[in-house]
């Protein structure tokens, strides 16, 4: 049986045709909160993590990450452009260390396609992940940050560290709710597919 074809649920990848919706619905929310200009208007998060961690989690082709990886890399120029100095300070030396954040991110939605779990467990093993993922990227990105970007000087890891921990709760909690609405919105449209399409009228007995 060709896997392809059959009805997408919470714990499948989604059909071809679905994959391009998925695709275009994940790129749409980064390229409509990465940008601040964008996002302060409408108070909303950053979707970029979440968004590369169900990007691992429903979509297979390998060519996804690298073009997300551009489109937020485009993003982010577009943003220099339109703001000059203010945003130079995020193209540093150290700018690669958010593009292998990213990969954990993925690598954790990869991860967590893998499990068979099922209901509030399969629920639980996604968000398991994406925590995981989270932590793994917030500390790639802050490392590679202090040591490659030239801003610290001499100022420690550990003095560094004090100064960004306060930020991890933020992280987590932007990126689970960002994820806890993709798989939401995933299992309702699985409920939506798996509705008749003519369903039998009621009779009373």
């Amino acid at each position: 049986m060709n896997s392809m074809s059959t009805s997408p649920t919470p714990a499948s990848v989604p059909t071809p045709a679905d994959r391009w919706w998925v695709l275009l619905l994940l790129a749409g929310s980064m390229a409509a909160t990465r940008y601040h200009h964008f996002s302060d208007v409408l108070h909303l998060a950053d979707t970029s993590w979440a968004v590369f961690f169900l990007a691992g989690l429903w979509l297979r082709a390998r060519w996804v990450f690298p073009a997300l990886l551009g489109l937020a890399l485009g993003i982010d120029l577009i943003s220099v452009v339109q703001d000059g100095a203010a945003m130079n300070a995020c193209f540093t030396p150290a700018y690669p260390g958010l593009l292998l954040a990213y990969g954990a991110l993925w690598l954790a939605g990869r991860a967590a396609q893998r499990a068979l779990d099922t209901g509030l467990v399969q629920i639980l093993n996604r968000l398991g992940w994406a925590t995981i993922g989270t932590l793994a990227a917030f500390a790639l990105s802050n490392l590679t940050f202090w040591a490659f970007s030239g801003h610290f000087g001499a100022l420690g890891l550990l003095d560094y560290a004090d100064r960004v921990m306060p930020y991890l709760g933020r992280y987590i909690q932007s990126t689970l709710g960002y994820v806890l609405i993709g798989l939401a919105v995933a299992h309702l449209g699985t409920l939506r597919l798996r509705a008749p399409a003519n369903p039998a009228p009621f009779r009373q007995g």
